[in-house]
């Protein structure tokens, strides 16, 4: 089993996707943890369009088959033994962008003459993202994933995997990501996020959230999404409630 802390300025956790308005989940769902940990471990989870056993339903990248399974727990990271849960969480912001586009059809859009060849269609958009995200995450799977991340971060798969690791949206770096241990830094403690059931009466409280179990980018009605709800206290491990599988056969 391993524990790694993270920190990042930024991050971004869609929840969906339009052209005027792109939300945030309220905080790191484990859907996104899972990524980043298979990103670290360079493990491939992308099922590209042109991949055999893509089936050419939706026009998107799809999530390989039979990836790594594993047990995962975020919690939101006490930094200080006297902050609360509220001082504890991201804070979701927002930005506000000018989407141009080139809109077709006579009555599109301002007239072609009249933009002199400039585009011809500005709409404002939205999109939400969370700030100073501190977090930690519990991963038990197998010693051969768990052995791959531990390498990983020392910088020793950087040859097999993608890109740099980020949260969301390419420009959201992270600013520190390694593994600690419980026993030793008897500071580390957590909120934890919680599975509750879609009936319970704590569906009500502050900071409950939906987040992401795993996503389905061809058929959207089959993504996991369940409601969590963080600790009211800090513990330094989380309680059994809060892992959640992934992996396996999501896509």
């Amino acid at each position: 089993m391993l524990y790694l802390f993270l920190q990042a300025p930024f991050a971004a956790c869609r929840t969906f996707t339009a052209g005027w308005y792109r939300p945030t989940a309220t905080f790191l769902t484990p859907s996104a943890a899972y990524g980043l940990i298979l990103n670290i471990a360079a493990v491939e989870s992308r099922l590209y369009e042109r991949d055999p056993g893509h089936d050419g339903s939706a026009p998107a990248t799809f999530t390989k088959p039979n990836l790594p399974g594993a047990r995962l727990a975020v919690g939101a990271a006490r930094t200080r033994a006297t902050d609360s849960l509220a001082a504890s969480l991201p804070t979701v912001q927002t930005v506000y962008q000018q989407l141009h586009n080139y809109p077709v059809g006579k009555d599109a859009g301002m007239p072609a003459e009249l933009s002199k060849g400039t585009k011809n269609n500005i709409t404002p958009v939205r999109r939400e993202l969370l700030c100073n995200l501190r977090c930690y995450i519990g991963l038990d799977a197998s010693a051969e994933l768990e052995n791959r991340v531990a390498r990983g971060l020392k910088g020793e798969l950087n040859a097999n995997r993608y890109g740099v690791p980020f949260l969301g949206d390419n420009q959201f770096l992270i600013d520190h990501l390694e593994i600690v241990s419980p026993a030793r830094e008897p500071e580390m403690s957590a909120y934890w996020y919680s599975v509750i059931s879609e009936s319970s009466d704590e569906r009500l409280q502050s900071y409950t959230a939906r987040l992401t179990v795993a996503v389905n980018r061809g058929d959207m009605s089959q993504t996991d999404s369940r409601l969590f709800r963080p600790s009211k206290t800090a513990a330094s491990t989380p309680p059994a409630d809060a892992w959640v599988e992934v992996g396996h056969n999501s896509n």
